[in-house]
C-alpha cells in the first residue's frame, strides 16, 4: 500500500477532527530564504480550538519516517501540561490515524 503524504494527512486530519467539533487550519510556520525567521520552531501543523470547550488543540502530522524534533516535543510537553489537546496524525496503513501525544 502506497503511504500518505504529509499534505494527505494534514487534509484528512482537518477533516476528522472538524467532526469531532473542533475548529481546526493548518499551520503555515516556513522559514523564507533572505527573511529573519521570526515564527515560533516547534508549533504544531494544525492548531485551533474544541468549540464547546475552548481548550487548544494542537496536532502534528506524521509521515512514517518523520520523528519529532526537540522543539516540537517541548511545545507539546508545554501545551500538554497546561491542559491543551496534544495530537499525532498519522498514516495508519493508508487511514489516517489520531492518537493523544504521549512524551515517551
Amino acid at each position: 500500500m502506497k503511504e500518505l503524504t504529509a499534505s494527505q494527512i494534514t487534509k484528512e486530519a482537518t477533516k476528522i477532527l472538524e467532526e469531532r467539533q473542533c475548529f481546526v487550519w493548518r499551520n503555515n510556520n516556513l522559514a523564507v530564504r533572505g527573511r529573519t525567521f521570526i515564527g515560533l520552531k516547534g508549533v504544531p501543523d494544525i492548531v485551533g480550538f474544541h468549540k464547546f470547550t475552548a481548550i487548544a488543540v494542537y496536532c502534528e502530522v506524521k509521515t512514517k519516517n518523520d520523528r519529532m524534533s526537540e522543539h516540537q516535543i517541548s511545545f507539546m510537553t508545554k501545551a500538554k501540561q497546561s491542559g491543551c489537546h496534544c495530537l499525532i496524525a498519522s498514516d495508519d496503513n493508508g487511514n489516517v490515524k489520531i492518537s493523544e501525544w504521549q512524551n515517551d
